[in-house]
């Protein structure tokens, strides 16, 4: 997430800036828009399905974000303290496995089952607040 807000993410734009040669800067997920870390992350239509799946999870609304920035300060509408770093875990780790699905496709051509992104992520937030959590048993 850290890279991603820094726009250190090798997206196809970034990676043009630098002057690598590219057949394309286009999405290569979508192939609707021009890749670039908010594209990739947030409004990408496949990243777009998925996000709508993690706030509906949430009881939340459609995805009002259309950059990282907005959306990694997003506090989840939590009121506690622990309630915002779950949230915060879930977006990250959503961010993550966006992240890496674009990966997969771009170097392996394989898609992200899309029906089975959101058990993807409830699992991944679990584990990451389950390793970085100091209590004892979390369920």
């Amino acid at each position: 997430m850290w890279r991603a807000r820094k726009k250190r993410l090798p997206v196809l734009t970034e990676l043009d800036k630098r002057g690598i040669d590219l057949h394309s800067v286009r999405c290569p997920l979508c192939d609707g828009d021009i890749e670039t870390v908010d594209h990739s992350i947030v409004v990408c239509k496949h990243a777009l399905d998925i996000w709508c799946k993690v706030f509906s999870w949430w009881g939340r609304g459609g995805v009002p974000y259309v950059n990282i920035e907005d959306l990694a300060l997003d506090t989840g509408q939590a009121t506690s303290f622990v309630g915002k770093i779950i949230w915060q875990a879930v977006i990250w780790s959503c961010s993550y496995l966006i992240w890496k699905n674009r990966n997969q496709k771009v170097f392996s051509n394989k898609c992200w089952n899309a029906p089975t992104a959101l058990n993807e992520i409830q699992v991944k937030t679990f584990e990451w607040i389950v390793k970085r959590c100091k209590a004892k048993a979390i369920d």
